[in-house]
């Protein structure tokens, strides 16, 4: 993939899907808030479980939220390379796929976003944006490890439908 290709709301998911399902190594998930609406997205998309996962999400004052929570929650239930954590003030909203391909854009990773919100997205290789990966990277070493303590304690997988 050469090209910059803008995603509209009505394309991300089916480019996301098609792009998870050809993944052989990793899968990194930034966005400040999740739901388990995408988190079985990203699980049904996948070629195998065992395909890393990692995932950074917001904090704000020591507080993640709980569908954010319970997302995780179901993702560490159906992974076996499971990985979260937390940053503060996180806003930036990007999937990179095998540390090749990247959705960058104002979509959240939740229902509401993906299936009601005016969003865009661009898709590229990261050949066409190499900082990326030291950004990302970056963020991983800033980030908090979260407790599965934490997140074990949050079930509330239905989708976030409304702001």
């Amino acid at each position: 993939m050469d090209d910059l290709k803008l995603l509209t709301r009505d394309q991300l998911l089916t480019q996301l899907k098609d792009s998870i399902s050809m993944a052989e190594e990793s899968i990194f998930i930034v966005g400040p808030w999740l739901d388990a609406y995408f988190t079985r997205i990203i699980l049904d998309s996948l070629p195998s479980n065992d395909i890393k996962v990692k995932f950074i999400v917001r904090v704000d004052d020591g507080v993640i939220d709980g569908k954010t929570l319970s997302a995780l929650n179901f993702a560490r239930q159906n992974l076996s390379n499971f990985q979260a954590k937390s940053l503060e003030n996180l806003h930036s909203k990007v999937i990179l796929v095998d540390r090749e391909i990247f959705f960058l854009g104002s979509a959240n990773w939740y229902w509401y976003s993906l299936n009601r919100g005016v969003e865009v997205t661009i898709k590229g290789s990261v050949n066409q944006l190499p900082e990326l990966i030291s950004e990302l990277d970056k963020y991983w070493e800033e980030g908090t490890p979260i407790l599965e303590d934490l997140i074990g304690k949050y079930q509330d997988f239905e989708p976030v439908k409304v702001l």
